[in-house]
């Protein structure tokens, strides 16, 4: 399938256990979800626990409908990163303070999308460097949808 992508081919920042932890803890351990190899989860309660098949659907949907994303920023330094429907990136809250200068020069010279612009929503944002770090995480969600390497799993206990 042909769809636009940016460029950049971010750095990884963590390990898949550090994030099946950190979000299976940000979501009290109750929802299941899927964690690929860059980083990018997807979230699924079907019964018997989360769905390789429904995941990869709705990680193509994500790159292939809007390109926008939310940044939310975690009470322990880390960011959550929303994309389409159950697609999240998480990004290491000390990764983005070491690396907050590249960064934000990567994230302008090659995470944006052929033709895109970038509609900044509020003085905070820009200089929290919200938009690096979602253009961060959504190249690796273009990445993850490309190669579609699950490497971690979560299900709440009862799946």
């Amino acid at each position: 399938m042909s769809y636009p992508k940016p460029a950049w081919g971010p750095i990884r920042a963590a390990e898949p256990d550090w994030f099946v932890d950190r979000l299976a803890h940000y979501t009290n351990q109750r929802k299941g979800f899927l964690v690929y190899e860059h980083g990018t989860s997807v979230f699924d309660d079907s019964p018997s626990g989360p769905d390789v098949m429904i995941c990869n659907t709705s990680l193509m949907d994500a790159v292939t409908h809007s390109p926008d994303f939310s940044v939310t920023p975690m009470r322990d330094g880390n960011f959550l990163v929303g994309f389409r429907g159950p697609v999240y990136g998480l990004v290491d809250g000390e990764f983005v303070a070491q690396n907050q200068e590249k960064l934000m020069s990567d994230a302008l010279r090659l995470g944006l999308l052929p033709g895109e612009g970038l509609l900044q929503s509020n003085d905070e944002a820009i200089r929290a460097g919200h938009h690096a770090i979602g253009l961060y995480a959504r190249a690796r969600l273009y990445l993850d949808a490309e190669s579609q390497v699950v490497v971690g799993r979560f299900a709440p206990l009862g799946q």
